[in-house]
């Protein structure tokens, strides 16, 4: 009985799987932080059926530097985020010598567990690095 009930549960209660507080947990490669991950939290709330939104904030290393990224998520719900895409200030430390700070924009989207982003940078602090810097890169886990 309850598998003949399920679609109309969540037809009814379509808060129940697209509202909330979730966390993103990926195993990542890009340019220029290389191999590394991200851990975050995505602020979502009901847009309507399976579709929500809401601010999220993330913090990325790498064997080269550290990112931290916040903005605004729109995901595809089905009990998790299922598919989504983002837009957010970030900000890149670079240790690799030279040491160089980046401020800039990126963008993310997912697909199940894949995600590609990208960003443009402009250099804040350091020296002996170009002025803008553009990263890309995958990373698969929880978007």
């Amino acid at each position: 009985m309850f598998q003949a009930a399920l679609p109309a549960i969540i037809l009814l209660s379509r808060s129940v799987i697209s509202e909330g507080v979730f966390p993103t947990m990926q195993a990542q490669y890009s340019w220029p932080l290389r191999l590394g991950g991200e851990i975050g939290v995505g602020f979502y709330g009901s847009d309507g059926l399976l579709v929500s939104s809401g601010p999220f904030a993330s913090i990325s290393a790498g064997r080269d530097g550290i990112g931290l990224n916040a903005g605004f998520k729109g995901s595809l719900f089905l009990f998790m985020p299922f598919s989504t895409a983002g837009l957010g200030a970030s900000g890149l430390y670079l240790w690799d010598d030279p040491d160089a700070a980046y401020a800039g924009v990126r963008a993310s989207s997912s697909f199940s567990l894949v995600t590609v982003f990208g960003g443009v940078y402009r250099k804040v602090s350091g020296e002996e690095r170009d002025d803008w810097l553009v990263s890309i890169g995958a990373g698969l886990g929880m978007p």
